[in-house]
């Protein structure tokens, strides 16, 4: 049971310093592409695992990954709101210079893609 929670926590700290950073360098485009690959996966994810019929809990898996999902847009919001706070508290500072590539936004691409592959070979 303790790997389940290393995996929400390591998830939930992956997405708050995605969230914190995008919004860090206002990279709004990237923050918005993000957020929507996670909620769009956590869709598919649940519509996968509720279509699955028979057997013993169908579908669990689906329902488990969309939460997942659901849990990573919010730690992706919640960073982001965050990293607004803090610059709204403090003294003004110059931006700092956008990540490139977009090594972070393909973390969370890949991780919503493979949560949908993982919810569809359930």
């Amino acid at each position: 049971m303790e790997i389940v929670w290393l995996i929400v926590g390591a998830t939930v700290a992956a997405m708050l310093w995605f969230g914190a950073a995008r919004m860090g360098s206002r990279s709004f485009a990237v923050l918005a592409q993000g957020l929507v690959a996670l909620l769009v996966s956590a869709g598919l994810c649940y519509l996968i695992g509720s279509g699955k019929t028979g057997g013993y809990l169908a579908g669990i898996i689906g329902a488990v990954l969309s939460l997942l999902m659901l849990i990573a847009a919010a730690a992706v919001a919640a960073g982001a709101l965050l990293r607004w706070l803090y610059d709204r508290l403090r003294p003004p500072a110059p931006a700092r210079a956008p990540l490139r590539p977009a090594w972070d936004l393909m973390g969370v691409g890949a991780l919503s893609a493979l949560a949908v592959i993982l919810s569809a070979m359930e």
